[in-house]
């Protein structure tokens, strides 16, 4: 399978669908699926010798998987945590599928692919997004929403598309899209990129999804940073204006962006703060075991009552994707995921220092990205619903297989720690 990454890709693919939606299937099918990647796992270490060494992530991730069972154990809404382990580990599946493409021609075609995917996923998602009625950003005339085509439904998401998801998702194909705005490999990349990121603009100011607007406003300051030593000093400047005046004026300003949306359950600060402090007690009460994958809407209404939210208000997470972890996973979980962000982080700072070829601009794309993701998850839980966490898991794995694409020195690095 190491000469062929791309047929590895394809069986561990495979039964992502069925522990994706494994509420759709017998339990057995499930099981047969974990089968399935527990074989083809054992089968391609035995064949290349590697074990913990097919990514810088590997024991992360596998410390992350062993802590699946003891979250299965301590839960008490375990018909939904069952089948979100199942999603999680399918995650991974995808991760690893993509990740292994770093030994294959096709990373080559990696940055087509992700604005090809950007503008596809505009397509997808827009017409199944249930819109707020209310208005976060003024500037934007209501009258637009009716214009778009509605209607469309995915399994997983019966009732439409959460705004702040397509935001989230949307969000994530723009700064590569950018990217290869200011430097492609040659002029057709370059004009599919920037109508890529002018209609993913568009698209995201239509979802007025706040977090991850903050999350691309970021993400800019990042990619313009790294591409323009001038630009740097023009970005300390704002940075150090910015932190005056939110020392001034900083509860004002987080109180007016967080609010203006009663359409939404959870639209002011004030609520944000609440549920961060029940995820907090949360995992304080369950610090090892936490309370289990999906079991925070459970655990919330009988343990830890809210008074700004509504009781009958629709809160599925916590608004926060690390104290989200902290809470189903407990402080071993949050401390695997934190590492392992700060991996992808590291392993595409690593290519970006060490490559003036097509992979440069690829990885800078994909560290904003992360930055996006990183910041949109600090008001949100961006991969909560199980089709967006399988893109955004997806991107990790592009992320993993541009930072290892092409690099023997790494590559005998990896080998030698087997």
């Amino acid at each position: 399978m190491t000469s062929r990454p791309w047929l590895f890709g394809l069986l561990a693919a495979l039964p992502a669908p069925i522990l994706l939606f494994s509420s759709h299937f017998s339990l057995w099918i499930s099981i047969l699926a974990l089968i399935w990647l527990g074989i083809l796992f054992l089968v391609g270490g035995l064949t290349t010798g590697r074990w913990l060494s097919r990514t810088p992530a590997d024991l992360i991730l596998l410390l992350l998987l062993l802590l699946l069972p003891l979250g299965l154990w301590g839960s008490a809404e375990k018909s939904e945590t069952l089948p979100r382990t199942f999603a999680f580990i399918a995650d991974i599946a995808i991760f690893y599928a993509i990740a292994m493409q770093a030994e294959d021609k096709i990373i080559r075609w990696t940055g087509w692919l992700l604005l090809i995917g950007g503008l596809a996923f505009i397509f997808v998602t827009l017409p199944g997004t249930h819109f707020y009625p209310g208005q976060k950003f003024p500037f934007i005339n209501r009258s637009l929403y009716d214009y778009l085509p509605t209607g469309l439904r995915l399994p997983g998401d019966e009732n439409g598309f959460n705004p702040n998801m397509t935001g989230g998702l949307l969000a994530l194909f723009l700064p590569p899209a950018l990217a290869l705005s200011i430097r492609s490999e040659n002029w057709p990349q370059r004009i599919l990129a920037i109508i890529t990121f002018l209609f993913l603009s568009g698209s995201l100011l239509l979802t007025q999804s706040r977090g991850a607007t903050l999350g691309v406003i970021v993400a800019v300051v990042v990619i313009t940073s790294v591409m323009s030593k001038a630009l740097r000093w023009v970005w300390w400047a704002g940075g150090l204006l910015t932190l005056g005046v939110m020392a001034v004026r900083g509860s004002d300003i987080l109180s007016a962006f967080m609010s203006s949306d009663p359409g939404s359950s959870v639209h002011s600060l004030t609520q944000r703060v609440e549920l961060w402090s029940k995820a907090i007690y949360a995992g304080m009460d369950f610090p090892f075991t936490g309370i289990g994958l999906g079991g925070f809407p459970g655990i919330m209404s009988k343990l830890y009552p809210t008074f700004q939210v509504t009781i009958t208000a629709d809160v599925p997470h916590a608004h926060n994707v690390y104290l989200q972890t902290l809470a189903e996973m407990g402080y071993p979980g949050l401390i695997l995921y934190v590492a392992f962000l700060i991996l992808l982080f590291f392993v595409l700072l690593r290519r970006i220092h060490r490559s003036d070829d097509w992979r440069q601009p690829l990885a800078i794309g994909l560290l904003g990205s992360l930055t996006v993701f990183l910041v949109h998850g600090i008001v949100d839980v961006p991969s909560y619903s199980p089709l967006s966490a399988i893109v955004i898991w997806g991107l990790f794995g592009v992320m993993m297989a541009v930072g290892m694409a092409g690099d023997r020195g790494f590559s005998q690095e990896m080998d030698n720690r087997d």
